[in-house]
C-alpha cells in the first residue's frame, strides 16, 4: 500500500545496513518519507540522502531540543555511531543548508525539558538551559518565516508554552505537532489553528489513552508518522522502526473512526503532500 511517512529519521546511522532495501521496497508503491533533521550534522546527511532519492524523499533541517544546549548530554547511537556532533550547534548552517530543493521544512525543533532530569546543575542553571532551548527554537521559527517554510514541531508537555512562543513570534505559517502526545486541553487550542496539523505516531498503538482526541481531530488536519528508528508500533513494539510501519497507525486510525485503511492513507498521503508544498 501508499504511504507518506511524515516524521523519519532515515539518515540515521541505525539504518546503515538496511537502507537500501527499505528505499527499494517505498520506490515499488511509490511511497514517500522525509528525512527529518535533528542536528546540524544528520541534516546534511539527511539532505543528501534525499537529494539522491528525489522521486521519494524530501528532507528538513533543524535542530532538535536535545542537541540546543551546546554540549553533548549523552550520545544517542541510533542517531549517530559514527557521526561526530559538534557543540554547541551552528545554527547558521542551516540557512545553507535549505538552499536544496530537497528541502520542504524548518525542524524538528521546539521544547522538551524533560532531557534535564539526567543532568546535573544548579537551579539557576535550569533555567539557563530553558533559554538556551528557547533561544534555538526561536532561531528557526525565524528561518522558517525567513524561507516561508512549514515547522516540524518536537513539543513534549509544553504545549501552552510552544503556542505562546509561536504567537509571539508571529509565526503565520504551517506547523504540525509531531508525535502529538498533548492532553485534551491542548487539543482544544492547536485545532483553532487551521494551519497546524497533528502528527499521530506509533505510540497511539500502545495504549487507549488518546483515542479520543484520534475520533475528535478532523481527517484533514492529520497526518501519519513513524518516527523511525525509533517508537515502533504494535505489533513491532521494540523492533527497529521502519517507514512500512506507519501502516499500523493508520490501521488504529481506521478502526477509531469507523473508515477504511485505505481511505485514512490516502487523506494523510494528500495532506502530507500539501503541507510540505510537494
Amino acid at each position: 500500500m501508499q504511504f507518506f511517512d511524515s516524521h523519519c529519521h532515515l539518515q540515521f546511522e541505525a539504518f546503515d545496513g538496511l537502507r537500501d532495501q527499505i528505499l527499494s521496497d517505498m520506490k515499488k508503491d511509490n511511497s514517500r518519507t522525509i528525512n527529518v533533521g535533528s542536528s546540524i550534522e544528520n541534516s546534511e546527511s539527511g539532505v543528501l540522502l534525499a537529494d539522491k532519492h528525489n522521486d521519494i524523499l524530501i528532507s528538513s533541517v533543524g535542530v532538535h531540543p536535545f542537541h540546543s544546549l551546546g554540549f553533548e548530554i549523552y550520545r544517542d547511537t541510533d542517531e549517530a555511531h559514527n557521526l561526530k556532533i559538534q557543540y554547541p550547534q551552528d545554527l547558521n548552517k542551516l540557512r545553507k543548508l535549505a538552499e536544496s530543493s530537497s528541502v520542504k521544512a524548518i525542524g524538528e525543533c521546539g521544547i522538551d525539558f524533560s532531557y534535564f532530569k539526567d543532568l546535573k546543575g544548579e537551579e539557576r542553571d535550569i533555567e539557563i538551559w530553558k533559554q538556551k532551548q528557547i533561544e534555538c527554537f526561536s532561531f528557526q521559527i525565524g528561518l522558517a518565516k525567513e524561507l516561508d517554510l512549514p515547522l516540524i514541531l518536537h513539543i513534549r508537555k509544553e504545549y501552552q508554552l510552544a503556542l505562546n512562543i509561536l504567537k509571539e513570534s508571529n509565526f503565520k505559517g504551517k506547523a504540525v505537532f509531531h508525535f502529538f502526545k498533548g492532553k485534551v486541553d491542548d487539543f482544544k487550542e492547536i485545532i483553532k489553528n487551521e494551519k497546524y496539523l497533528f502528527g499521530l505516531s506509533g505510540v497511539i498503538t500502545y495504549d487507549t489513552s488518546r483515542d479520543e482526541i484520534i475520533r475528535e481531530v478532523p481527517m484533514d488536519r492529520l497526518i501519519i508518522e513513524t518516527d523511525a528508528p525509533y517508537v515502533a508500533p504494535i505489533p513491532f513494539r521494540g523492533e527497529l522502526n521502519q517507514p512500512k510501519y506507519v501502516i499500523k497507525i493508520a490501521e488504529k486510525i481506521a478502526k477509531l473512526k469507523g473508515i477504511s485503511i485505505e481511505q485514512v492513507l490516502e487523506t494523510t498521503f494528500k495532506n502530507a503532500m500539501e503541507f510540505f508544498n510537494i
